[in-house]
């Protein structure tokens, strides 16, 4: 399961980028996120201000509470999502 910061644009409340939380600060996320301790890797979890901002210094991005709403979210990829790159066969 990979987790990601996902950004809804308030005006719109549609998703306007995601942001892959790597599996090295995953638990310090989750424990900012406030995740129950019996969590199934299913759901969402909404940010308030201090916890985007706790989140956003250890991922490295610049946060706007005031335009957009962030969430952690679970996300699986699809096995196969039609895109995988061709083996280089150039001499």
């Amino acid at each position: 399961m990979i987790y990601r910061v996902v950004t809804y644009e308030k005006a719109t409340e549609r998703m306007k980028g995601n942001l892959r939380i790597p599996p090295s600060v995953l638990a310090e996320v989750k424990r900012i996120a406030r995740f129950e301790p019996d969590h199934d890797g299913l759901g969402e979890y909404p940010l308030d201000e201090e916890q985007t901002r706790a989140i956003a210094r250890i991922l490295g991005f610049h946060p706007d509470p005031g335009h957009f709403y962030y969430y952690v979210e679970p996300y699986e990829p699809p096995e196969d999502d039609g895109l995988r790159q061709a083996a280089d066969t150039a001499p």
